[in-house]
C-alpha cells in the first residue's frame, strides 16, 4: 500500500479543483442569470456587465492564482473564491456570442414548427458549440492550474 503522504497530494488536487468548478459554476449561473434579467429589460445595462466583466478578466485570472497566498483560511472556501475569480474569464467570450444572435431567432423557429430538441440540434448547437468548447477547455486548464496553486498553499 503506498503512504498517505504518495495519495495525498493527488487527492488533495481533486477536490481543491472540485471546489474551484463549484465557484466557477455558481458564478458562471449567476452572470448569466443577470444576463437574461438585464436582457430583457434593458438592453444598456448588458452592456454594463460585459464592461465589467471585460475589466475584471485579467484580475480576476491573476487573483485566482495567487488567492491561496494571500489568504490563509479554510481550504474549501479558498478553492470556491478561485473559481468565483475565474468566472469573468468564462462567461465573456460566451456574452459576446450570445449578444450577436438576433433575439428572435428562436422565437422565429419555434413559430416554422421547430420543437426543443429540434432548436438544440439545429439552432444552439451550432452556434454555441464552438464557443462553449472552448471556454470549457480554458476553464478546465485555468481550473487545474488554480488546484495546483491551492495545493501547493496547503
Amino acid at each position: 500500500m503506498p503512504p498517505d503522504l504518495a495519495v495525498r497530494p493527488a487527492g488533495l488536487l481533486g477536490l481543491d479543483g472540485a471546489c474551484i468548478a463549484l465557484g466557477l459554476v455558481v458564478a458562471c449561473g449567476l452572470v448569466l442569470a443577470v444576463h437574461v434579467g438585464l436582457y430583457r429589460a434593458w438592453p444598456a445595462w448588458c452592456v454594463l456587465l460585459r464592461g465589467m466583466l471585460l475589466c475584471l478578466v485579467l484580475p480576476g485570472l491573476g487573483l485566482a492564482v495567487w488567492w491561496p497566498d494571500l489568504a490563509h483560511g479554510n481550504g474549501m472556501a479558498r478553492c470556491i473564491v478561485q473559481g468565483l475569480c475565474l468566472a469573468p474569464a468564462a462567461m465573456w467570450p460566451l456574452l459576446r456570442v450570445l449578444d450577436r444572435i438576433p433575439p428572435g431567432l428562436s422565437r422565429t423557429a419555434c413559430g416554422l414548427g421547430a420543437d426543443a430538441k429540434m432548436r438544440f440540434r439545429l439552432l444552439w448547437l451550432p452556434l454555441l458549440g464552438l464557443p462553449v468548447a472552448g471556454v470549457v477547455a480554458f476553464s478546465f486548464g485555468m481550473i487545474v492550474l488554480c488546484a495546483m496553486a491551492a495545493v501547493a498553499g496547503h
